[in-house]
C-alpha cells in the first residue's frame, strides 16, 4: 500500500510541475503551435525561437519590406546530415521556397532536441549574411 501512495504522489508532483511550467499532458495532445515571424532587412522577429520536443509547428513567415524567406537546416548543430533529420518537414520543397507577397509557411515536427539553424532564403543586400536566428528544440 505505502507503494501506490508514493507513486500517486510522484504522479500528483509531476502533474503540478507540468502545470507550473506551462504544459498540459492531455488536452492540447497533437495540437499544432503556432509561431510568426516577421522578416526585414536584416534581421528575423524573434530571432530565437523555443519549442519542446515533439511539438508540431507551423511557422509562419512575414515579410515587412522585401521578400525575405525562412530556409530551416533539419539537423541539429554539430550534428552530421545523415539518417533521420531532427526536424521532420511535412513539404521539404517549402523550406527555402520565397514567392514575392506571399507569406511562407513551413509546418514540421520538433523531433530530436538541439538547437537548429535558420537564414534568410533570398539575398536581400549587404547584411543579408547576418541574417539569421536559431530554432531552439528543448527536451
Amino acid at each position: 500500500m505505502p507503494r501506490i501512495i508514493s507513486v500517486l504522489i510522484l504522479e500528483m508532483s509531476l502533474a503540478i510541475c507540468g502545470m507550473a511550467f506551462g504544459y498540459d499532458s492531455g488536452s492540447q495532445a497533437g495540437a499544432v503551435q503556432t509561431i510568426k515571424v516577421s522578416a526585414k532587412k536584416y534581421e528575423f522577429t524573434p530571432s530565437e525561437i523555443r519549442v519542446p520536443k515533439g511539438a508540431k509547428v507551423k511557422l509562419i513567415v512575414h515579410s515587412e519590406d522585401e521578400t525575405h524567406g525562412i530556409k530551416l537546416l533539419v539537423y541539429p548543430e554539430g550534428a552530421k546530415p545523415k539518417g533521420t533529420p531532427g526536424l521532420l518537414l511535412d513539404k521539404p520543397e517549402d523550406n527555402g521556397k520565397v514567392t514575392k507577397d506571399v507569406e511562407q509557411v513551413i509546418d514540421f515536427v520538433a523531433q530530436e532536441p538541439g538547437t537548429y539553424d535558420f537564414k534568410c532564403a533570398k539575398v536581400c543586400g549587404m547584411g543579408h549574411g547576418r541574417m539569421k536566428g536559431k530554432l531552439i528544440v528543448e527536451p
